[in-house]
């Protein structure tokens, strides 16, 4: 009898594990990415590698157990660089890098049109200009919780709070964090009507003092990129800081084939505190555009922006837009907009602290699935000249952003780039990208020492082959 008993208990194991199985449907989808690069380095004498081979898998499976209801996870697989022990690439070694960049579920909150997403997601803040966004572009990978509801056809809205910084520092002199958690929280409001649309939107933030790693870190991206050039993240225990980011992004195709886009940016970030006499706060704003013409074989346009800087007085914080994840695409070797895993953000990974404008053929296209860009941008700085002494000093000589460049208004460069996506087949692309930066750093302001360390014509060519499945 209690073999019986048994055989039953399997056999219904065994059909309630089939029926779950048949109740929820798992799609796979992801990219190989292959990248055969060469860029000249910035800085001269640089110790790293001109030529880079690359690859990378990332991989998204979805839980789907109905319309309501579905879980997501994102694997990444490199990048591998080829020959790289560390990285799985050299002779003899297995792959190594495996990561998880998402793993969230999103469900609709029974008798209501209320979608949640809560868990580790791709996030970043709303732009019509181009893909991605100089706060938090990328997109970046935050763990969070996000709530939407459409009201209607025409209105929206999008609320989140976001955890990207947590138990991530130690104070050398305590064994315990005190404050080292960074909390975002914020709403986006999309509206679209015929032929425009706006998305208007607002961030805050709770800093944490410890959130930007110990006392003694240098290196930390919140150093760069919420605090003044020069500035070091040591604070006193009794401070925490603030942010807050709003703005708006737009995008008009009334009058079709035009397209007129604008993104305004505001940001405040405060850290309450008085740091070798310099007050730890940023403030500033930046507004980028593209106006464009579609025509049946090309996209005529015209690209710009234009960012506040700081002024010539190191000690009263500082006045360029603070960031977090900022990415700009608006170039792909002087910014951000390279394609699969090449190397690019020669100038900066943001608009951060510089103005520009450019002309640029976008999908240019006389053959089947051959398409190419020309952009030719000029770009200037915006800090005051007066704070070139500053970034010599900071760590990390002459740097911005996240290891970008400082320029001031002595300072341009001239960008050119050419890039064409052609499809071999309907899931494999092959892709180009040559780029040429030139750039103009100022001798009686940064010393002849400096200019000379900075490589003045960069160059850079990349071949990309991405099989999406």
């Amino acid at each position: 009898m209690k073999r019986i008993v048994t055989l039953l208990l399997a056999a219904g194991l065994v059909m309630g594990a089939a029926s779950m199985s048949q109740a929820t449907d798992i799609k796979v989808k992801g990219m190989w990415d292959f990248t055969f690069e060469y860029a000249t380095n910035l800085r001269k004498g640089a110790d790293v590698d001109n030529f880079h081979a690359k690859q990378r898998l990332r991989t998204q499976v979805d839980f789907i157990a109905s319309e309501n209801l579905k879980g997501v996870v994102f694997f990444e697989m490199g990048d591998t660089n080829w020959g790289k022990k560390s990285e799985g690439g050299q002779m003899g070694t297995d792959g190594k890098i495996v990561e998880v960049r998402y793993s969230y579920i999103d469900w609709v909150i029974p008798e209501t049109d209320v979608k949640v997403r809560m868990g580790l997601q791709p996030w970043k803040l709303p732009n019509f200009v181009v893909a991605e966004h100089n706060v938090i572009g990328g997109p970046a990978d935050a763990a969070g919780i996000t709530l939407s509801y459409d009201f209607n056809e025409n209105f929206g809205l999008t609320a989140f709070w976001m955890r990207p910084a947590n138990d991530n520092g130690s104070d050398v002199a305590v064994t315990r964090n005190i404050s080292d958690t960074l909390d975002l929280f914020g709403f986006t409001v999309p509206m679209q009507f015929d032929g425009f649309k706006v998305t208007p939107w607002f961030m805050g933030a709770v800093i944490g003092r410890d959130s930007m790693g110990n006392t003694t870190s240098t290196t930390s991206y919140v150093k760069n990129d919420l605090m003044p050039i020069g500035a070091m993240p040591a604070l006193s225990r009794n401070h925490h800081g603030h942010g807050l980011w709003a703005g708006a992004t737009a995008e008009m195709t009334l009058f079709d084939p035009f397209r007129l886009a604008l993104d305004l940016n505001y940001g405040n970030v405060n850290l309450n505190e008085i740091n070798n006499g310099m007050d730890l706060k940023r403030d500033g704003w930046l507004i980028e555009g593209v106006a464009e013409y579609k025509l049946d074989y090309m996209t005529p346009g015209l690209i710009f922006w234009y960012a506040s800087g700081d002024d010539d007085d190191p000690y009263n914080g500082s006045e360029r837009m603070p960031t977090l994840h900022g990415s700009s695409w608006m170039t792909t070797y002087g910014f951000d907009g390279n394609y699969a895993i090449s190397t690019t953000a020669a100038i900066n990974r943001t608009l951060v602290g510089t103005w520009g404008i450019g002309l640029q053929l976008k999908d240019i296209s006389f053959i089947d699935d051959l398409k190419s860009t020309l952009r030719v941008v000029y770009m200037q700085g915006t800090n005051d000249k007066e704070m070139a002494p500053i970034a010599l000093m900071s760590s990390g000589v002459g740097l911005g952003e996240r290891n970008g460049l400082y320029l001031t208004e002595e300072d341009n460069a001239i960008e050119v780039n050419f890039d064409t996506q052609y499809k071999i087949y309907k899931n494999l692309t092959l892709i180009t990208e040559i780029g040429y930066v030139h750039l103009n750093l100022d001798d009686g302001t940064w010393g002849s020492a400096y200019v000379d360390s900075i490589r003045k014509n960069n160059y850079r060519a990349a071949l990309n082959l991405r099989y999406s499945f």
